[in-house]
């Protein structure tokens, strides 16, 4: 039998990474390698900021079915830590009429049906009575969501690393993964300063980095990485900006914009999904944009804009995406000690129920949560002529 340096390595120490070795540690297994190729909350990747959403309201119910556990994970880390890692501040969703807004709001609303979640129709009328703040003069299907809110993304992964520590996890920062070995009772995790990590379990969870590590293993889909871009300004009417006064909020049309009220900074944060700025690790750019901040700015000027003050800041992160945008959660085919997690770009706020989940896979083989539509052997990523849903 292969002797072995550790139950579990975990390839990064990104949101999902760090849930997932808390909750293997809280199943028992104390001796987990955290392998991270660089410090421990770095902003390169997608795992870092103030502010990621989280609501009930998707365009499917595949993550319709997760959003209740997923808010109970957030929840009960709460209680373990003392750490507010998550804010509920009511949610809009706005989308004009005859447009393709409407479609996707109408979308959402049957996912809130078919859950059961409770929402409130708005017309143009109760928007304004609710948030004046909004400038929205042609007619509007709104949804508001009590629930609705946001989970602070860089605490999250703070606190599950602080758990995880204290439960005897070891952390390896600036120890970069760069393959997989399998072995007939274990795997062999390969580092850049030649030395290796053995073990009878892996997950890999370092999102954009994926393909390099999962090269070995059985990876037949490549993941496609957008540049993307969020912006702080410093509202013009702060008071009206503050959680208790504005919601976290998503304007549904041909351009997907969504913002958050001032947290983090006394500032308000707005981006927009999918720049199309598609990019490789060579390409990708710290640098903000500045058309892209220009973007965003005019939508607030239009829309809020009392909260289009000046500049804070911009900064740049990536995303992951499969070729459906969907999320990887399983073992790899043919090889059931690799297990993978891949967020798609939009996985923060299932962080903590990600981890979980991948905890579930590696201890006991299967999970209790509903993610059958996430295999690593759904046609996307096993078709070579599967097109992928976002323009290349």
């Amino acid at each position: 039998m292969t002797t072995v340096d550790a139950q579990t390595v975990v390839v990064g120490a990104g949101a999902i990474g760090s849930a997932t070795a808390y909750w293997l540690a809280e199943r028992g297994q104390t001796d987990v390698v955290v392998l991270e190729q660089y410090d421990l909350g770095h902003g390169n990747g997608a795992s870092q900021d103030h502010s990621r959403a989280i609501r009930h309201s998707y365009h499917d119910n595949a993550y319709g079915r997760l959003t209740q556990a997923a808010f109970d994970n957030w929840d009960r880390l709460v209680r373990m830590s003392g750490q507010q890692v998550l804010l509920r501040t009511g949610g809009v969703e706005i989308g004009l009429k005859g447009t393709v807004g409407e479609e996707m709001i109408a979308r959402y609303r049957k996912v809130l049906d078919d859950r059961g979640h409770a929402y409130e129709r708005w017309d143009n009328a109760r928007l304004a009575e609710h948030y004046p703040q909004w400038h929205v003069d042609e007619p509007a299907e709104v949804t508001f969501q009590r629930d609705m809110g946001l989970v602070d993304i860089g605490r999250a992964g703070q606190t599950h690393r602080a758990l995880a520590s204290a439960l005897g996890v070891t952390f390896r920062p600036r120890t970069r993964a760069i393959r997989i070995e399998s072995l007939p009772d274990g795997v062999r995790v390969h580092t850049d300063g030649g030395g290796s990590v053995t073990a009878r379990h892996v997950v890999v969870a370092a999102g954009a980095w994926s393909d390099t590590i999962l090269a070995e293993v059985g990876q037949t889909w490549r993941t496609t990485i957008s540049q993307e871009q969020v912006a702080y300004f410093v509202p013009r009417a702060l008071r009206d900006f503050t959680p208790d006064a504005f919601p976290v909020w998503g304007w549904y049309g041909p351009t997907l914009f969504y913002g958050f009220p001032v947290y983090g900074e006394v500032a308000v944060k707005i981006a927009r999904d999918v720049s199309g700025r598609f990019v490789t690790h060579e390409t990708r750019s710290l640098e903000p944009v500045a058309d892209e901040t220009e973007l965003l700015e005019a939508f607030l000027r239009e829309r809020l804009p009392d909260a289009a003050g000046f500049e804070l800041y911009s900064k740049t992160c990536v995303y992951d995406m499969p070729p459906d945008r969907n999320f990887v959660i399983d073992a790899m085919p043919g090889n059931p000690r690799v297990v993978v997690g891949i967020g798609a770009g939009h996985a923060a706020k299932f962080a903590g129920l990600f981890g979980e989940i991948l905890s579930e896979l590696v201890v006991e083989g299967t999970s209790r949560y509903p993610i059958e539509p996430f295999t690593a052997d759904r046609p996307a990523l096993t078709d070579p002529s599967y097109k992928p849903v976002f323009a290349l």
